[in-house]
C-alpha cells in the first residue's frame, strides 16, 4: 500500500468521538489528562499484549516482564493506605458487634413478643371459629346478588369453590 492510500487511524474507530473531546469547553483539564492517560495505557497494554503474543518465537521475556510494577513505592502513601484500611475494619467490627445487640435484644425480643400475642389472638379466633361452625345458615348474613359474582365456574372442585377454600372458615349460603 503506497503512503498516500494509508489509512489515518480514527478515533471513531476506537469507540468514541475526539471531536467531541476536544472540542467541548465543560471538560476540565483533569478529564482531559484522565482520557489521554487511559489511551496510553490502553495503547500500551494492546502493544504489550502483542508483544506477548509474539514472544514466543525467541524463549525469553519481554523486557518489561522483570521490571517490578511500580518501582517507586511511597512510603507515606503506604502507611495511609494501611491506616485507613485499619481504621474501616475496626468501624466494621464496631458496627457488626453493634447490630448483632440489636438483633438479640431488640429485634428477637419483638418476634417473641409479636409470637405470643398472635397466638393468643388466632386462639381466640379459633374458638369463635368453633361456634361459628353450629350457627344455621338463616343466621349468618344475607348473600346478595354483587357477592361472588362468576361468570362460569371454577374448573376445579364442585366450580364454586375458589382455588384457597376453607370448608371451616368458608361456606355456602342457601337461600
Amino acid at each position: 500500500m503506497s503512503a498516500r492510500h494509508k489509512k489515518k487511524p480514527n478515533d471513531k474507530m476506537f469507540g468514541h468521538n475526539c471531536e467531541l473531546l476536544h472540542s467541548d469547553k465543560s471538560l476540565s483539564i483533569t478529564d482531559l489528562q484522565l482520557i489521554k492517560m487511559f489511551r496510553q495505557t490502553t495503547r500500551q497494554a494492546t502493544r504489550a499484549a502483542r508483544n506477548v503474543r509474539n514472544a514466543h518465537t525467541n524463549a525469553e521475556l519481554p523486557p518489561w516482564a522483570n521490571k517490578p510494577a511500580f518501582p517507586n513505592p511511597n512510603p507515606e502513601a503506604a502507611k495511609a493506605f494501611k491506616s485507613q484500611y485499619e481504621a474501616t475494619k475496626h468501624h466494621a467490627e464496631q458496627t457488626s458487634s453493634l447490630w448483632r445487640k440489636i438483633s438479640w435484644f431488640v429485634a428477637a425480643p419483638a418476634v417473641l413478643a409479636t409470637a405470643v400475642n398472635t397466638y393468643f389472638v388466632e386462639a381466640e379466633h379459633a374458638h369463635h371459629r368453633e361456634h361459628l361452625a353450629h350457627v344455621s345458615d338463616e343466621d349468618w348474613p344475607k348473600q346478595y346478588d354483587y357477592m361472588n359474582i362468576r361468570s362460569k365456574p371454577f374448573f376445579w372442585g364442585n366450580g364454586d369453590e375458589t382455588l384457597f377454600w376453607n370448608p371451616v372458615v368458608n361456606r355456602h349460603i342457601k337461600d
